[in-house]
């Protein structure tokens, strides 16, 4: 059987179970929020998907209290087997690169404009590079030209986020791909994310839109505000 191909964001919560395993037990729903700071219902998504591809298997928790029991998760051999190949084919840690250079540039006079640079830079390469093309078996782009919204959705699930729609017409951000590095240098990795949206709503002709990320504005999120001008 071929080894399946992981999005960013499950290849994560895989990673952070096998850290979790280093240290003895298995990891619960509430060790990975905490460990990933995404919300609980995206991390029981990803942990079903995982189990359902037999690179996770659940495993009963002692319970404390009373009711239903709550349940670990360990990797099964096959998962240490996809994470291995992972790890291997990227050997080295994105986040520990994004924050080496966060921490350079937050030293700079002009932090701010390098990371709206890179920020541009970094939208043409997802929207013409590898990333931008769908995988197997996923479901087709609508008919159509994308809204704003649907195409900032689409941009920050291929970066490795977990996007979601909020009610209020934001988009909530449950998982960063670099969390550690927007959390230590916020004003250079959530600047750099704001400018690759906005230069991904520019190229596609899109200037009527304004974009404002808001770094942790609620518990387990950050939020996307999009604003007609």
């Amino acid at each position: 059987m071929p080894l399946p191909e992981l999005a960013t964001a499950r290849r994560r919560v895989l990673a952070a179970v096998a850290d979790r395993e280093v240290a003895g037990g298995a990891t619960t729903v509430g060790d990975l929020a905490a460990d990933l700071g995404g919300h609980p219902n995206s991390t029981r998504a990803h942990l079903g998907r995982l189990v359902a591809e037999g690179l996770l298997e659940r495993v009963p928790q002692v319970a404390g209290t009373r009711g239903r029991p709550a349940h670990g998760h360990r990797l099964t051999p096959r998962g240490r087997l996809v994470l291995e190949a992972v790890q291997v084919a990227e050997p080295v840690a994105t986040d520990e690169l994004v924050a080496a250079m966060a921490e350079h540039l937050s030293t700079t006079p002009d932090a701010e404009i390098h990371a709206r640079a890179i920020g541009r830079l970094w939208a043409s390469q997802l929207a013409h590079g590898p990333a931008s093309r769908p995988a197997r078996g996923a479901p087709s782009a609508p008919a159509g030209a994308p809204s704003p919204v649907e195409r900032v959705t689409t941009l920050l699930r291929t970066a490795g986020f977990s996007p979601e729609r909020d009610p209020s017409g934001d988009v909530a951000l449950r998982t960063c791909p670099v969390l550690a590095s927007a959390r230590a240098h916020p004003g250079v990795v959530c600047t750099m994310h704001e400018e690759m949206l906005r230069a991904a709503l520019d190229d596609a002709g899109t200037t009527d839109v304004e974009v404002e990320l808001a770094p942790f504005a609620r518990e387990g999120a950050c939020l996307v505000h999009l604003r007609r001008r």
